[in-house]
């Protein structure tokens, strides 16, 4: 299997959108990430600034219980000509105005379709981002499973893992996006996929990633680099409430 299949955009969907405002709150209330019907678009280009295709995000289902807040997020994944590639969902929530987001928005929805015959067991960690962010703070680290099972002899064909470490909290910048102006924390990381197939080792791929994260809007921009050297990245283009 190629890693393309499992390695989306990285941080493509790790997108925590609220409505504009001064700080974040320390509730729940006016996320858009959580506002049903809610809608926003980010587009994918490589590291020679070409297009190479374009991401839509719906909320299709709030849940509401006392301070916390959950929702899933229906995604359409276009290609460079506007072609719809891949469908999928993941789960977000929100806690005392923090947000975090289930580590299954990595995967890519084309590989469930190259694995449509077999059983896939999958489970992981979320990923935080905290109500309020300073330089230098450290966030959670991240870990993503996912076991793909032969369903008639229950052998187990192949396992890939996900890590996201070293998460740490920059300097805030101030960026501009098809969306606007903002002033976002500079957030780094390491990503590292490891993939076991009838139990060999393959060969693993590691990327450092950037995110600009800004309080009270979200995710707006992300960078992908394999040894230094831009590989690809997102920005946001639009919202729609």
């Amino acid at each position: 299997m190629k890693n393309g299949y499992f390695l989306l955009t990285i941080m493509l969907l790790w997108f925590v959108m609220a409505i504009p405002a001064a700080t974040i709150a320390q509730d729940c209330s006016g996320y858009l990430l959580l506002a049903e019907n809610a809608e926003y678009e980010i587009l994918n280009y490589n590291q020679r600034d070409k297009l190479t295709g374009k991401v839509m995000y719906k909320v299709t289902d709030v849940r509401k219980q006392g301070d916390k807040s959950e929702a899933t997020i229906h995604t359409k994944m276009y290609d460079d000509k506007g072609k719809l590639a891949s469908e999928g969902s993941y789960q977000v929530g929100c806690e005392s105005g923090s947000i975090w987001i289930d580590m299954r928005s990595l995967m890519n929805p084309e590989m469930m379709e190259a694995y449509k015959n077999m059983e896939i067991r999958m489970e992981g960690d979320h990923m935080d981002y905290p109500a309020t962010l300073s330089p230098g703070q450290k966030l959670k680290d991240g870990s993503f499973t996912i076991n793909i099972v032969d369903k008639g002899s229950g052998q187990n064909i192949s396992t890939i893992t996900m890590a996201v470490t070293d998460r740490t909290v920059g300097e805030r910048q101030q960026l501009e996006v098809p969306a606007g102006t903002y002033q976002g924390f500079k957030i780094n990381q390491q990503m590292e996929m490891q993939t076991r197939a009838m139990g060999m080792k393959m060969p693993g791929t590691r990327m450092q990633t950037v995110e600009w994260f800004v309080p009270g809007t979200g995710w707006v921009k992300s960078e992908s680099y394999r040894n230094g050297k831009l590989v690809s990245y997102s920005v946001l283009n639009k919202i729609t409430k």
